[in-house]
C-alpha cells in the first residue's frame, strides 16, 4: 500500500467507526422501540380478549339466572325486591364462577375497580334482556291484533258475500 491509501485509511477510521456506532445506536433505538409496540399490542390483544370473556360471562350468568330463578318467581308473582337482589348476587357468583380466579384477576389491572364494573355490567345486560323481551311482548301482541283484524275482515267478506247469495234467492221466493 502506498502512503496516500494508508493516509486515507487512517482518516476514515475514525469516521467509519463513527458511522457505525451510530447507526447501531440508532437499530438499537429503533428495535426497542418497535419491541414496546409489539408488547403494547400484545398487551391491548390481550385485555380486549379478557374483556370479552368478561362481556361473554355476564350476559352467560344473567341468561342463566334468568331460567334457572327470576322466570319461576315473575311467573309465580313473587318477584320481590329481595329476590332482585337475590337474582344480581346469583348473577354475579354466576360470571365470576365463569371467568375464574385468573381471568378476574387480569380484569381486576385492567378496569381497577372490577367489581363496579361487573355490577354494571349486569345492571345493563338486565335492562337490556327486559328491553328486548317487551319489545318481544309488543311485537307478538301487534302480530296478534293484526291476524285477529285479519280474521275478522275475512269473516265479515264472507258474511257479505252470502248475504247477498242469498238476497236475490230470497227476492225469487216472493216473487
Amino acid at each position: 500500500m502506498n502512503e496516500t491509501m494508508t493516509q486515507i485509511i487512517n482518516a476514515a477510521t475514525p469516521i467509519l467507526c463513527l458511522l457505525i456506532t451510530a447507526g447501531g445506536a440508532y437499530l438499537v433505538a429503533l428495535l426497542k422501540r418497535q419491541t414496546a409496540q409489539i408488547e403494547k399490542d400484545l398487551d391491548n390483544e390481550t385485555a380486549a380478549k379478557y374483556m370479552n370473556m368478561a362481556v361473554d360471562a355476564v350476559a352467560q350468568a344473567v341468561a342463566y339466572t334468568a331460567q334457572t330463578f327470576t322466570d319461576s318467581l315473575k311467573a309465580e308473582g313473587k318477584f320481590t325486591k329481595e329476590k332482585q337482589l337475590e337474582a344480581f348476587e346469583k348473577s354475579k357468583n354466576k360470571t365470576l364462577e365463569i371467568l375464574g380466579d385468573t381471568t378476574v384477576a387480569a380484569l381486576r389491572e385492567i378496569y381497577g375497580d372490577f367489581d363496579a364494573w361487573l355490577e354494571t355490567k349486569i345492571e345493563q345486560v338486565c335492562r337490556e334482556t327486559k328491553a328486548a323481551s317487551e319489545s318481544q311482548i309488543k311485537a307478538a301482541t301487534a302480530d296478534a291484533a293484526t291476524t285477529a283484524a285479519s280474521v275478522a275482515a275475512t269473516i265479515a267478506t264472507t258474511a257479505v258475500q252470502q248475504l247477498a247469495a242469498e238476497a236475490p234467492a230470497a227476492e225469487t221466493k216472493t216473487e
